[in-house]
């Protein structure tokens, strides 16, 4: 079986707003506006065809056993160099080796499928086993036209073989005309279109079909066998015409990605495919095509091989990895159709010793390094001698690749006084994990993206350019990894242990799940009784609440004591140290209800109250108190009530119970401040069953306890150094509460005591809470009552 093995695409990060070419251009050009809308995907000024062939190249290759690959062929009209092959500076930037076939294919868009024809007739034939076909384009248009909107920079890159097969080709049909829709001559900067209609009505609504409808007669299939057509067309209404002429309903035909990125050249085509197979099932039919100077159609069945393959960026990734801006001028000083005035530290020559590029080619393009055979210290670049003190051995050093090693930022600066096309110039050292450091360039980042620690990935990119000579310097730069600040600054709780009590449903299991999925260990806390505390216990709540978090990779225990007793409240978080080790954080979340109105409040339904929620807490978090303070960190979050804060009617014990949970709070926060301790209390208000028969029906669906995690979960955590506060949190919403006092009216003194008359004259001021304030302890509180304000 023959056929397409791995996928891989690049889109480059930047896209500019396709709105900011008309708002600078349209006085000049007012008809752009009918073509302005979306986003075309554009380079860095560190980009071209070849870097993103290479980029793309890297995504396929995810999985692969590169040393397998036995050609590698590239399609592009905007090669950087027209005598030296550039096929081959992207096979020693990949470390392909020297035992491959290169070639270049160019000169029509359709370069993309003829490579790929060529190489699955090559593997087809026996000549290959394992081809590498990459696709890029970054082509230049003269400003504030229609192709400015319509084009687009991208690659894309597919490995062909006979081995490992995830689409099985199953033939293809070429057609070829000198149909010129455009042109560029040798030498020239810009193509030279002819008028759209002609482009659209003679060349993509009659040689597109043909092609395709020739590879259906030839395979003996219609439209009924396909499940996705793919071919570019940047006409939109014009796509889904050709589509319908085919037999294509909606569902079957590709989107052309115009909105998201634009019209790619040559890789557009590929670019496609690779979309379709990133959301391929074993068993879907799909027919390619290729526009361009005639037209090139394949027809691909997709395999159950499919499912065994990595994970890979592809056009996905690509997509949600974006900064869209809105600069026009930046979009063309970074494509150098605006010259700008660089000063004299840019007139350093630019010229390159090809003999020195030649011996450190692989160090250069490839960026290998070399790692020590005696003491496994990895070094960039290599030397004779390794740089591990404690081992000094001598051409010790075996090749060793860094570029698909992830690093992480030890310094960095952003110079203004640097050479930068997009100053200012941000570098700094990298270390990469394993061992191995330099001083490296970063791109496709702002000062601001940058942190110490952030992780970094390498990307191949341009360096510098001999501007007399047309030669480009190519190296490897660092550029932050994809959702790398958002990982770093991501909270977490890896090696951490919680316990969560009351976590076999409702707010319980919201909050342990959270910690669970965030990496903490979890203490799955539940005694199983009924809403008003009866029962001799249930264990199937905490252990459903364990096997949740069990199958989706965490780690957790459940625990069924009660922690109304000591011995349960010791119990509890004997259970965290005996699997874990250890106890960062306790939520006291368990709770029961025995509503009564006051005067019908029985003793023993007040006392079953205060044993479960007042009670409780301090049965479990005396001895969790004493784990923390010994460790010197922890984290401890009560929960109170709203009708505790401001009251409830008929829910007198509940009330009086989640006030003294405040209380608690406040003490445990002054004694745990010097050992990093940190208590807080949450008024959470959610659906669970201590509410379902007390609010609404319609506001219960609305008050999901998911909405109430992420609250308890940052006061969980070291991100946060409040302490002694109070939280309302429900449906989304967060506020603080807190206990103040007023500003108060001194009234009377020792010699003159104030009578109730003078009282009731100044109720006012009494009670007026305008610039009222809270107290941090009893202290401050009695120092603000006996100096009051004048």
């Amino acid at each position: 079986m023959v056929g397409i093995t791995s996928f891989g695409a690049y889109i480059p990060r930047l896209r500019l707003d396709r709105m900011s070419i008309f708002q600078s251009m349209g006085w000049f050009a007012p008809a752009v506006v009918m073509v302005a809308q979306g986003e075309r995907s554009m380079c860095n000024w560190d980009e071209d065809s070849l870097t993103m062939a290479v980029a793309a190249a890297r995504d396929c290759l995810i999985g692969v056993d590169r040393s397998q690959i036995d050609g590698l062929y590239l399609a592009s009209t905007t090669l950087p160099f027209a005598d030296r092959q550039n096929a081959g500076i992207v096979a020693t930037a990949l470390n392909l080796g020297s035992a491959i076939l290169t070639a270049d294919f160019t000169a029509s868009q359709k370069a993309g499928t003829g490579a790929l024809i060529i190489a699955l007739d090559a593997v087809k034939g026996g000549d290959r086993h394992q081809v590498l076909v990459a696709a890029a384009d970054r082509r230049e248009t003269k400003t504030a036209y229609f192709y400015e909107m319509w084009f687009g920079d991208g690659a894309a890159a597919l490995c062909v073989g006979d081995e490992h097969v995830i689409a099985e080709f199953l033939g293809s049909h070429s057609v070829s005309y000198d149909f010129v829709d455009h042109y560029r001559a040798a030498g020239n900067k810009y193509d030279t279109m002819w008028e759209e209609r002609w482009t659209r009505d003679e060349g993509y609504a009659k040689i597109i079909p043909e092609a395709v409808n020739g590879l259906m007669d030839k395979l003996g299939i219609t439209m009924d066998d396909v499940d996705q057509l793919v071919f570019p067309c940047f006409f939109k209404a014009e796509h889904r015409k050709i589509a319908e002429m085919l037999g294509a309903g909606k569902g079957k035909l590709a989107d052309n990605l115009h909105d998201v990125c634009g019209e790619t050249g040559t890789a557009h085509s590929l670019l496609m495919l690779a979309k379709a197979l990133e959301t391929a099932k074993p068993g879907d039919r799909i027919l390619v095509a290729g526009f361009g100077q005639g037209c090139n159609a394949l027809y691909f069945k997709v395999t159950k091989n499919i499912l065994d393959l990595k994970e890979r960026n592809s056009v996905k990734g690509c997509l949600e990895n974006k900064k869209t801006i809105d600069n026009y001028p930046k979009f063309l000083t970074f494509r150098n159709l605006i010259q700008t005035e660089m000063g004299i530290r840019a007139e350093a020559p630019a010229r390159t010793a090809m003999t020195a590029l030649w011996r450190k080619r692989q160090m250069l393009l490839g960026l290998v390094g070399g790692r020590c055979e005696a003491c496994g210290t990895a070094q960039f670049p290599k030397m004779d001698i390794c740089v591990n003190p404690g081992c000094g051995a001598l051409r010790t050093q075996q090749d060793y690749e860094f570029a698909d090693v992830t690093a992480t930022i030890k310094t960095f600066t952003a110079d203004l006084l640097a050479v930068s096309v997009d100053p200012p110039h941000c570098y700094g050292m990298i270390q990469f994990d394993g061992g191995g450091r330099f001083m490296a360039d970063f791109t496709d980042c702002a000062m601001e993206d940058l942190e110490v620690g952030l992780p970094m990935r390498m990307v191949f990119r341009k360096r510098s350019q001999n501007q007399e000579g047309g030669f480009v310097n190519y190296f490897w730069k660092a550029t932050p990894a994809p959702g790398a600040r958002e990982r770093m600054n991501r909270i977490h709780f890896d090696g951490q242990v919680a316990v969560v009590t009351g976590a076999g449903g409702g707010l319980g299991r919201a909050y342990a799940l959270a910690l669970a999925g965030r990496g903490a260990r979890v203490v799955v806390n539940d005694f199983g009784g009924t809403r008003d505390g009866a029962g001799s216990g249930d264990r199937s709540p905490a252990d459903r609440v364990v096997d949740e978090i069990r199958r989706m990779g965490g780690e957790a225990v459940a625990n069924y004591d009660n922690v109304a007793t000591v011995e349960g409240g010791g119990n509890i978080v004997r259970s965290a140290l005996d699997a874990f080790g250890s106890l960062d954080i306790l939520v006291n979340n368990a709770g029961i209800l025995r509503d009564k109105s006051f005067t019908k409040m029985e003793p023993d339904a007040w006392d079953a109250v205060m044993a479960v929620h007042l009670d409780g807490a301090y049965h479990v978090t005396r001895p969790a108190f004493a784990v923390m303070k010994e460790k010197g960190y922890g984290r401890i979050v009560m929960t109170t009530s709203a009708a505790g804060l401001y009251g409830n009617f008929g829910q007198t014990s509940y009330a009086a119970a989640k006030m003294a949970l405040v209380g608690l709070m406040n003490t445990l926060k002054l004694e745990g401040s010097k050992y990093d301790v940190r208590v807080n209390t949450v008024a959470p208000l959610a659906a669970s069953r201590l509410t379902e028969d007390i609010l609404p029906p319609d506001m219960f669906q609305k008050m999901k306890p998911e909405l109430v995690a992420p609250l308890v979960v940052y006061l969980c955590s070291d991100r946060c150094s409040e302490t002694g506060t109070i939280f309302n949190t429900g449906m989304g919403y967060v506020n603080r509460a807190a206990v103040m006092t007023g500003p108060g009216a001194a009234i009377g003194d020792l010699a003159h005591p104030p009578t109730p008359e003078q009282i009731h004259e100044n109720w006012d001021r009494i009670n007026a809470m305008e610039n009222a304030k809270p107290f941090p302890d009893l202290t401050s509180a009695l120092m603000d009552l006996m100096t009051p304000a004048p």
